[in-house]
């Protein structure tokens, strides 16, 4: 009887030393897996603030005014005259 109480026992203690080791071998693992999502949501937000830049960008780019300026600046372009435009109807 003693002796199945004594195999009972350590079987019992065996098994908390199991539970407890997979506990915070699980822990450790959810530890990295938060971080690593931290990680990620940072470089989800630079690049939403990134494309928000790019979008003003592209928007200022498109403007006609402003490609009309680098079209007199840059390449010496300027408007026709009004006796210089044709145009052709149908």
């Amino acid at each position: 009887m003693k002796f199945k109480n004594l195999i009972f026992t350590s079987a019992l203690i065996l098994l908390n030393l199991v539970v407890i080791v997979d506990y915070v071998y699980l822990q450790h693992k959810t530890r990295n897996k938060f971080v690593e999502l931290q990680e990620l949501i940072e470089i989800e937000q630079n690049l939403n603030a990134d494309w928000g830049r790019l979008q003003i960008e592209h928007s200022t780019l498109v403007n006609n005014s402003h490609i009309e300026i680098k079209a007199k600046q840059q390449l010496d372009m300027k408007l026709p005259e009004n006796q210089h435009i044709l145009s052709i109807k149908r």
